[in-house]
């Protein structure tokens, strides 16, 4: 009898379904990871509500983390593991011969796929033996020839190890705004990529580094892990003239924007000094930005950038989480089963109980 395999399947706008499928056979380089957690990530969140015209039925979750399971024939001696090595497999599966691929950005590939993203029907043939399992919310992942597989050297938590992708991203942002040791750095927004922000800035020293958000809870957890300081931005406060106020008036050399909204993009333009370094990270939805082009942009010289997923920066989210110098668990507050996927969605987008990060644990 075939094995069964259990996944939360995304059929339609906001329509989330618990559904079995046959657990695949595996060409000779493929093999599947055992998915231990998922983390729920603001971008799932934004297909669930339909952004970006979803094509469905789709697997979500590309914040996984596992184990390696069943193998093809050849897979073990050709990623050099063994059964049971403790990886992390990144979200972009990248062709690896488009231009883009040869210039190093992977992470705008013209012919990849996205695990758990738009372009990851479970109705999608990714070879010829495999529909399915294209997407973290599952008991397996399957995983390609092409995709980039990192193994952990060091045995760390299975919960810390699932921020290894929502980390990466921190770092790619950090190194994007090319901090440096001793630059300030304000970041807008302490949701999970935010707090972990703090924590990829003080890695590379960055000083002072100033957190603003909304929810003293998130916050503290943000001074906890290296936040100089906190500023609470609720109620209209003038969290610009604060950042300045830290920065002997001038404002910051690096600006992060976390939040994905539109207020917080507009005014991490305005926490910049002039000729700082403005780096868009968070996920508006396809809401659009309006500037004054010529103030807030061009008379001060501001270079405004984005970050865009994590290419090359998983081995950094990975060296920092088996050193320990961070409590990465502070961010960690709740872990669902599966089954109850639609309870946790419910929980991060009304951010119920002093959310922060949600994890989906297939096997309870």
């Amino acid at each position: 009898m075939d094995e069964k395999v259990t996944a939360a399947v995304l059929t339609a706008v906001q329509k989330m379904k618990i559904q079995e499928f046959k657990k695949p056979k595996l060409d000779p380089i493929d093999f599947l990871m055992k998915v231990k957690y998922c983390g729920i990530c603001a971008s799932d969140i934004h297909i669930w509500e339909g952004h970006w015209n979803p094509r469905f039925p789709i697997i979500l979750g590309h914040e996984f983390i596992g184990e390696v399971a069943d193998v093809g024939s050849e897979a073990l001696k050709w990623r050099g593991f063994e059964v049971g090595d403790q990886i992390a497999v990144e979200m972009i599966v990248p062709c690896h011969t488009c231009e883009y691929c040869r210039r190093g950005y992977y992470n705008l590939c013209i012919c990849s796929d996205l695990y758990g993203e738009k372009l990851a029907s479970v109705e999608i043939p990714i070879s010829s033996s495999h529909t399915a399992l294209w997407g973290g919310y599952a008991q397996y992942l399957y995983v390609p020839e092409k995709a980039i597989v990192h193994k952990f050297e060091k045995k760390v938590s299975w919960e810390e190890a699932a921020l290894t992708e929502p980390l990466a991203v921190a770092i790619r942002a950090i190194r994007r705004g090319k901090i440096k040791a001793d630059e300030s750095v304000a970041i807008v927004g302490p949701g999970p990529i935010g707090l972990l922000a703090v924590v990829a800035a003080k890695s590379v020293k960055a000083n002072p580094i100033i957190l603003i958000g909304t929810r003293d809870y998130r916050l503290k957890v943000g001074a906890l892990l290296g936040a100089d300081y906190v500023i609470n931005n609720s109620c209209l406060h003038d969290n610009i003239s604060d950042v300045k106020k830290l920065t002997s008036g001038y404002g910051a050399d690096v600006v992060l924007e976390t939040a994905g909204t539109v207020r917080a993009q507009q005014q991490a333009i305005k926490m910049a000094r002039k000729a700082g370094r403005v780096i868009y990270v968070g996920l508006t939805g396809g809401k659009r930005l309006t500037l004054n082009s010529d103030v807030d942009l061009l008379f001060r010289e501001i270079n405004l950038n984005t970050s865009y997923l994590s290419a090359h920066a998983y081995q950094g989210a990975i060296r920092i989480i088996e050193d320990g110098e961070f409590n990465l668990g502070e961010i960690i507050t709740h872990i669902y089963p599966l089954r109850d996927i639609e309870i946790a969605f419910q929980t991060v987008i009304r951010r119920r109980d002093a959310v922060i990060k949600a994890l989906l644990n297939p096997w309870p």
